[in-house]
Parts: C-alpha cells; structure tokens; sequence
C-alpha cells in the first residue's frame, strides 16, 4: 500500500457546478484525457475554499506556509476508464506553494491576491490574479452554508467523490491519488459581484447552478504517478 507524502485540512469549501456540452469540454482537454459525463452532460465546477495543515511526511507543520486560500476553476475526466479531476486553473494565495505545484507536479496553479473575510454567518471572498505574464482573472463572491444535506443525491456524490487528479506537462501524463475523511455537505448559497474567471468556461448565468458547501475535510496525498 502506497504511503502519503503530504497532508492538508480544507475548510470552508464551496462546490459551484454547472453543466456544459461534452463536445465542447473534449475540444478543451489535452488527449489522452476524456470527459467523464454524468447522463450525457460533463459539468465545470468553480471551488474556493482554505487550505490548513499543510505538512509533508516527516515533516512539522510550519505556520508560515502550512495555510492559503485557493480557487480553483476544474472539470471531471477519466484516463483508460478511471475517473478523476482536471484543473484549468488553480489561483493561491502563497507564492511558494504556487511555484512548487508548477514546477514538480505541472499544475496550472496562478498567484493571486486573496481574501476570504467572514460575514453574515458567511464569507466574502476576493481574488485578483496577479501571475506575471499572465492574463488577469478576478472574482468578488459571498457565499453561506444553508441546509444540512443528509444523503446527497447520485449526481452530488459523481461530483466529489474523486480520488486522484490529472495535469498534463512537458509531454508527461501524470496522476495524483488522493485519499480523504467522509463529507459532509449543506445546501450552498453565493451571490457573485464580479467575475472575470469563469466565461471562458462556457458559463451562460449565475442562475442555473449546483451548489454544495462543506465545513472541514481532511486529505491525504500520494505521490504522482507517470503514466506517459
């Protein structure tokens, strides 16, 4: 059995989902990958959420670089029948991190200023990127947690019950396993001020939305694997 190498709590998480064609998600994804679909229609999810904890084997905890604030804009795809996550974009709050996920793991991961400030029984969050030489992306959003969900329905558990990601680089295909405790989920509610992040991802409206929130999860990361 495979150990892990790095541990992490996420907390405060927010699942913003909605569906698109699959044509035009398999025109966006590097081959070998494929979309996975659920009834015939692949799904983009926008997913911000605080990082804690963050520890390597081994290795204490260091305040300084143990927490961040992510946004991740993602999809769902499979690799010879096995279904996973494929990022497009992932912008952090902390600059090593995001220069170590590029350059050992060929994440798309992009520095940015962020916040995420409690209010109203929720969180305001703001995100502005400020990568050099890339373009800029930016979302002003409030977000809550609502009703407990006590089972959550076939399409919300293809939705979060993955176990291992994708990123495409220097010609590789890799695959990280992931391992994490149980979900547990409410009803989410968000209000969006500003986004200049998520259009390019085939986003008609903020109407038409599936919204899940979950306070705590903890994860476990296992080495990558070359697979090409």
């Amino acid at each position: 059995m495979k150990k892990w190498i790095m541990k992490q709590t996420w907390k405060n998480l927010l699942f913003v989902h909605w569906p698109v064609e699959a044509e035009w998600l398999e025109e966006m994804l590097p081959d070998p990958l494929k979309a996975d679909l659920f009834k015939g229609e692949a799904w983009i999810g926008l997913v911000p959420f605080e990082m804690h904890d963050i520890r390597f084997k081994g290795l204490p905890s260091v305040p300084m670089f143990s927490s961040l604030i992510e946004l991740n804009v993602r999809t769902y795809v499979t690799y010879k029948g096995r279904p996973g996550v494929y990022f497009f974009s992932l912008d952090a709050s902390h600059p090593a991190g995001v220069w170590m996920a590029r350059t050992f793991f060929h994440l798309p991961y992009f520095r940015a200023k962020m916040s995420a400030d409690p209010i109203h029984s929720g969180t305001h969050l703001v995100s502005k990127r400020t990568h050099k030489g890339e373009p800029s992306a930016q979302l002003d959003m409030t977000y809550k947690p609502g009703e407990h969900v006590i089972k959550p329905s076939p399409l919300e558990q293809w939705l979060t019950e993955r176990y291992c990601l994708y990123t495409v680089g220097k010609n590789q295909l890799l695959r990280g396993d992931l391992t994490h405790s149980p979900w547990s989920f409410s009803r989410g509610t968000c209000d969006i001020m500003m986004d200049s992040l998520t259009p390019p991802y085939n986003r008609k409206d903020w109407t038409d939305l599936h919204i899940l929130h979950s306070m705590e999860v903890k994860t476990e990361f296992y080495p990558f694997v070359k697979l090409l």
